[in-house]
């Protein structure tokens, strides 16, 4: 009887040490269940103009507009996006390419264009406002 009354008024220790060894094979756990993206990024160079071409060739830029839907025009002329960098190439070899945003076009549709501009080969790509 001596012994219940010994334990009864102390209360119940808890180790730490299989704490400590629960939360490292968490972090293991998690450390290798992760996922870490190939994040791809764009290079661009971000240059203020007030709108004029500024190019020491006699090339003028080609203007492409995005809009928010998605339709995109090549100096005015409707293209589709599967023909966009095939067109550039074809009829304004050595032109840069001004990407402009207008009614509101969102991100995805700028990233979309420069995308496929970038896997048809155009390469000298300036956005606009």
């Amino acid at each position: 009887m001596q012994l219940r009354d010994r334990n009864r008024g102390a209360s119940p220790m808890i180790g730490l040490t299989p704490l400590i060894d629960v939360v490292f094979i968490l972090l293991i756990f998690f450390m290798l269940a992760s996922s870490f993206l190939d994040w791809k990024g764009f290079e661009m160079s971000v240059t203020v103009t007030d709108g004029q071409a500024r190019s020491s060739s006699d090339v003028r830029p080609v203007t492409v507009n995005v809009d928010a839907s998605g339709g995109l025009s090549l100096n005015g002329e409707a293209v589709p996006i599967s023909n966009l960098a095939a067109t550039i190439l074809r009829k304004h070899a050595g032109a840069s390419v001004h990407l402009r945003p207008v009614n509101g076009a969102d991100l995805q549709h700028l990233i979309v264009v420069m995308d496929a501009l970038g896997r048809g080969g155009v390469t000298d790509v300036d956005l606009i406002e």
